[in-house]
């Protein structure tokens, strides 16, 4: 009998530290999505700033592993999740920015807002 309860408490012990391994992974992914959203809430609010004063604004920004920033001609858009919900009066320029930090400056340049490195 004392073979079945150490066997019993083996495989409890697995399946919690099973629950915990996955449920530290989905916690994991779902501080990635809240960075990525952050960085997308961040450089819109930079955008919106600088169509409405039209002065360069400089706007730092780190996005997480797994994520990638596009600029869809006048929204933004990290892995399905656009930004704003209407477009922009202008259109956006820029090129695809992958994880990591990154220090952007979004100035208007001809009629467009143009966001670099």
């Amino acid at each position: 009998m004392p073979a079945f309860r150490t066997l019993a408490l083996v495989i409890l012990a697995a399946f919690v530290v099973s629950i915990f391994i996955l449920g530290y992974q989905f916690l994991q992914g779902l501080d990635r999505e809240r960075g990525a959203r952050d960085a997308a809430l961040e450089l819109n609010q930079g955008i919106l700033t600088t169509i409405t004063y039209g002065d360069n604004r400089t706007v730092e920004i780190i996005i997480p592993p797994g994520y990638e920033l596009r600029f869809e001609n006048q929204r933004l858009s990290i892995n399905g999740f656009t930004l704003p919900e209407n477009e922009y009066p202008l259109p956006l320029v820029g090129h695809t920015l992958g994880e990591g930090f990154h220090r952007l400056i979004i100035k208007i340049r001809d009629n467009s807002v143009v966001v670099g490195e």
